[in-house]
């Protein structure tokens, strides 16, 4: 077998079979590009090991970089769009969007005024302000609202969304501070963070604990993977749920090289001044689940005489249906998250075809603590030591 790029860390039987798709499908870098094969990735734990979204949100609380008044957040935290008074945990019984929301409001109207809003040369240290009971009351409860909110509720196409802090921000903006992020991020280890509110600030939601797991990496075998199809002809594209101009930066810009025009992300509009909104983008695919397939088969496959990609890499229900509904493609590979959901029959038809000369379905693991893959199915999760399916 010709091998393609280096095994390093894959599972022996995944590489394998990408080394047979690229041989089987690849084609010399001046073909025509409308008859090139192509693949389509997922982003957030599949090309890279942690959440580009979710480091952003981390990101902007850490470093207190909201543009909004506490009035236009107000706005976009509570909207009659959605259920405001639904319980996010049935096991705490005040935790309704519209109850967290007045708490976040309160705490942010303080940091607005003492530090977001005020001159540098006035104001507290940012390290100062975040031992403040108010910063940790709004910490723990924005990113419990956060985690449970895109959870619980769906993005609609032309309608408002509940956790775009980054309004306000022009895209060119949001691309430099997805950036910082990034630098950030990548260096940070793999660990728990934990959130819990201070009793003197319990407001209608109560006693509220989040939690954030850091650790994100670009695994040095899909850098090597994007750059074996881009060699070999094979049109490499990312369909992610993150922000578009967030993954645009993340996959195109800082590793994969991946051009911008083959990146398609969730689509926000701008105001008049070309500054973000939190609002989705009418006619536009909400990139996850079936929106997913809906993006490959209207925005991708007419590029390349409606085929079907050749291959599809991803790690959750976002990307479940596309799996399950492409019927054409020739490669499914699952980086196994330990989801306890619906993709685990996706791994257990890999477990079936395991050896096999031609399956379709193949699942990579990961080690957790480490960040970084491993040659096994399985994985070992953050904190524990033996390995999972």
């Amino acid at each position: 077998m010709t091998y393609y790029f280096q095994e390093h860390q894959w599972e022996p039987y995944v590489y394998n079979r990408l080394n047979q798709l690229i041989d089987q499908f690849k084609t010399s870098e001046s073909s025509n590009f409308k008859t090139k094969p192509y693949v389509v990735f997922d982003f957030d734990n599949t090309s890279i090991i942690g959440d580009v979204e979710d480091n952003l949100m981390i990101y902007m609380l850490d470093h207190l970089l909201y543009k909004m008044t506490p009035e236009e957040f107000e706005q976009i935290i509570i909207t009659d769009i959605f259920d405001m008074d639904t319980n996010l945990d049935e096991a705490l019984e005040h935790t309704t969007p519209r109850k967290l929301a007045i708490d976040i409001i309160q705490s942010y109207t303080w940091l607005w005024e003492h530090y977001i809003n005020k001159d540098k040369g006035e104001r507290l240290s940012l390290e100062a302000i975040k031992e403040t009971g108010q910063y940790k009351a709004f910490q723990a409860k924005l990113r419990y609202y956060y985690v449970n909110v895109n959870g619980k509720f769906t993005r609609q196409a032309g309608k408002p969304w509940l956790t775009y802090w980054f309004k306000g921000y022009a895209p060119e903006e949001l691309a430099i501070l997805t950036k910082d992020m990034l630098k950030e991020a990548t260096n940070k280890k793999a660990e728990k963070h934990i959130y819990s509110t201070p009793k003197e600030f319990l407001g209608k939601a109560g006693q509220i604990s989040s939690e954030f797991q850091s650790g994100l990496i670009y695994p040095e075998e899909l850098i090597a993977l994007y750059e074996a199809f881009q060699a070999n002809g094979i049109v490499t594209y990312v369909v992610s749920a993150s922000p578009v101009d967030v993954v645009r930066t993340a996959a195109s810009e800082y590793q994969f090289k991946v051009p911008k025009e083959q990146v398609i992300g969730m689509n926000y509009d701008l105001d008049a001044e070309g500054k973000i909104k939190a609002y989705m983008t009418a006619g536009a695919p909400i990139t996850k689940k079936d929106g997913k397939t809906e993006a490959i088969m209207n925005l991708i496959a007419p590029k390349h005489e409606n085929r079907q990609p050749i291959a599809l890499f991803g790690d959750s229900m976002g990307d479940y249906h596309m799996m399950t509904e492409l019927k054409d493609v020739s490669l499914n590979v699952i980086f196994n998250c330990l989801n306890q959901d619906k993709t685990k029959d996706l791994k257990q038809i890999a477990k079936k075809q395991y050896q096999s000369d031609d399956a379709n379905f193949v699942v990579q693991g990961r080690d957790e603590n480490a960040v970084r893959l491993i040659p096994n199915t399985k994985t070992l999760a953050l904190g524990q030591t033996e390995l999972e399916y």
